[in-house]
């Protein structure tokens, strides 16, 4: 019997060839939905397999796992208008047949780009993995990218419930670019067309056109590898910016270096641009320059075409109205830096700014918080030292003053014209005292506030975390009454992690013990010198006890002359660590170190016979009493 070998019609080699080469067309925005923030393409599928059976689990929107389609070069349909308001019209492929024909096609494409990942199964860690570029042989041919609403730049922002938490973020990457050389971070505030404009401005390394586009996506940052930065997240100028206002524009010059050229970059993410053309994802326009000699020449990663319609996106949606006046940001810069402008600032419900730049032509404050108390407002003029701790919430200039537990020689924080003055908390105490948290070698500042003795209830604990404060003026004792009152500490605790918005710690039992630690801290602290303040002296029966095991102590010197006295032998403390007497015990050494009655004849005047052998029965009684207690 002859056996029959069923075969497969094979591809040619020229079939392959070309759908290897099929030509992809390149749009002119990059999506931060994408796997590659510096790839020019934007999305790309393959041939799904016909054979597979699919799978469906739940009922989705229809095309919403589809690949995003790219944007034709052709003209955009014209926008319906009512009167002076524009009403948003959605962009649609002219050619309906083509789009049609096209409809369930991918290209195929293959990327040698794996990602090695370990598999780690504790929540803060699971993140560190790297991405290997241009090895590997994981193919992304059958794979979706994950597609970003608009409305995330929204929710991702929500995690800043304070507005001066997120100029935080902002300042806290121009201080990291005092490895490239920043020496200073200007905040301000412009106008242009009757608007008011945030700005924030350093002299660092500025952003190659790559780097531009990590920092437009989502999660990218080099720096959770480096000891000495803060930012580790990735997300920070996402969050802050979008907190702050509903658009962002980024100018960024870099120095060329190791042969490369000096190029310059223009950014924009426009939660306005996204929203009024109904992109349904997040859709960044971008525009490099790359300097010649003495000139600035464009820097294409496509086409030319692809360039100038990035460039008319920007204009159209940024406050400038040409390329000119773009260009010209860059006349505030010098050889390099970063100059990012936040407009379409937030307002409040009573329609006005989030922000107030009148109260204080030098500061820039929120409207919220405690500003409005004028009886606060008092006791902070007239109490300096407790300035800080009224005004933080509402003031820039309050809050930056103490953001940073050490300021680099040489690098300054200008806020509307004006240099911050940096400020430590711990020259604001009186009758400080140094202590260690042992299980992780941090040190712990405590005091009282220069002005406790006004009795003004300011207390906590500032908490640092590489540098950075992360819970300003931390309140852990919640007593009732006055205790705890006065009382600051300040430590860096290196140790537990941050949360995202950098106003808190994750919850996990580091800081759990660490919270019982500053606890028992505060409250002995407190006990034991709040009388130094004017308040009575507390009394307790029994000392406060340690969080943490405390070690058994060798007897006193003192209790060696006393010994010559015990005329009953008792267990003796045989220096070992950990070893407890008992309540017993503890009180029959007590008794045994008492004089004996040898002495109390000596002490003093002979008092009348009838007295002494009154005393001395008396004695007697007491010492038969104990130790027939003991000896049972």
């Amino acid at each position: 019997m002859s056996n029959y070998i069923k075969q497969e019609p094979s591809e040619s080699s020229s079939d392959m060839f070309m759908k290897k080469n099929r030509s992809r067309q390149t749009i002119s925005l990059i999506s931060i939905g994408s796997s590659s923030s510096d790839s020019d393409e934007d999305e790309f599928g393959t041939q799904l397999n016909p054979n597979k059976k699919q799978r469906v689990e739940a009922v989705l929107p229809a095309g919403f796992l589809d690949p995003i389609r790219p944007e034709k070069p052709t003209a955009a349909a014209p926008p319906i208008t009512a009167g002076n308001a524009m009403v948003p019209v959605r962009e649609e492929i002219n050619n309906v047949s083509a789009a049609a024909a096209e409809k369930g096609k991918r290209a195929a494409v293959t990327t040698n780009t794996a990602a090695v990942v370990r598999n780690c199964k504790q929540f803060w860690r699971a993140g560190d993995y790297e991405g290997i570029s241009n090895g590997g042989d994981v193919s992304l041919a059958d794979m979706d990218h994950v597609r970003v609403h608009p409305r995330f730049l929204h929710s991702n922002a929500t995690s800043h419930k304070w507005a001066l938490g997120a100029f935080a973020e902002l300042l806290d990457n121009a201080l990291d670019e005092v490895c490239n050389g920043a020496t200073y971070v200007n905040v301000d505030m412009v106008m242009k067309a009757n608007t008011k404009m945030l700005v924030v401005q350093d002299n660092g390394g500025g952003m190659t056109p790559d780097k531009m586009r990590q920092c437009m996506s989502l999660g990218y940052s080099a720096k959770s590898k480096m000891a000495n930065t803060i930012g580790q997240y990735g997300n920070g100028f996402k969050t802050s910016s979008m907190r702050l206002g509903a658009d962002v524009i980024v100018f960024s010059r870099c120095r060329g270096k190791y042969g490369l050229s000096t190029t310059q970059s223009i950014g924009l993410l426009s939660f306005t641009f996204l929203q009024n053309t109904g992109k349904e994802d997040i859709i960044v326009p971008i525009v490099d320059y790359e300097k010649t000699g003495e000139t600035w020449n464009k820097r294409l990663k496509s086409s030319d075409e692809c360039w100038q319609r990035n460039l008319e996106t920007v204009v159209q949606w940024s406050p400038y109205d040409s390329e000119e006046e773009l260009v010209g940001q860059f006349n505030f810069l010098e050889d390099q830096g970063t100059r990012i402008v936040i407009y379409n600032l937030w307002e409040d419900d009573e329609g006005l700014l989030e922000l107030d730049f009148e109260a204080d032509q030098n500061d820039i404050q929120t409207r919220a918080g405690n500003r409005d108390d004028k009886k606060l407002m008092t006791i902070a003029n007239d109490h300096p030292s407790s300035r800080r701790f009224l005004t933080y919430r509402h003031s820039l200039r309050s809050y930056a003053s103490i953001l940073y537990r050490r300021i680099p020689p040489g690098f300054s924080i200008i806020l509307r014209g004006k240099e911050v003055e940096y400020h430590d908390i711990v020259d604001d105490l009186i009758h400080p005292q140094k202590h260690v948290y042992k299980p992780m070698s941090a040190a712990v500042t405590l005091g009282f506030i220069k002005d406790a003795g006004h009795h003004i209830d300011v207390q906590g604990f500032n908490v640092y975390h590489k540098n950075r404060l992360i819970r300003p003026f931390w309140r852990l004792w919640n007593a009732s009454g006055s205790d705890g009152r006065g009382v600051i500490g300040v430590l860096e605790a290196n140790f537990v992690e941050p949360a995202h918005d950098k106003q808190g710690f994750e919850r996990t039992t580091a800081l759990s013990r660490l919270e019982a630690r500053l606890i028992h801290l505060q409250k002995t602290y407190w006990s034991t010198n709040c009388h130094l303040i004017g308040y009575a002296q507390r009394r307790h029966s029994k000392k406060p006890v340690s969080p943490e095991k405390e070690e058994a102590s060798p007897p006193n010197a003192d209790d060696k002359s006393n010994s010559t006295h015990n005329t009953t032998s008792a267990p003796k403390w045989n220096g070992k660590k950990g070893q407890k007497s008992s309540p017993v015990v503890r009180e029959r050494n007590r008794f045994e170190a008492q004089p004996a009655i040898e002495d109390v004849n000596k002490a003093g005047p002979t008092p009348p016979f009838s007295s002494l052998t009154e005393m001395v029965l008396k004695l007697m009684d007491e010492n038969r009493n104990l130790r027939n207690r003991y000896s049972n």
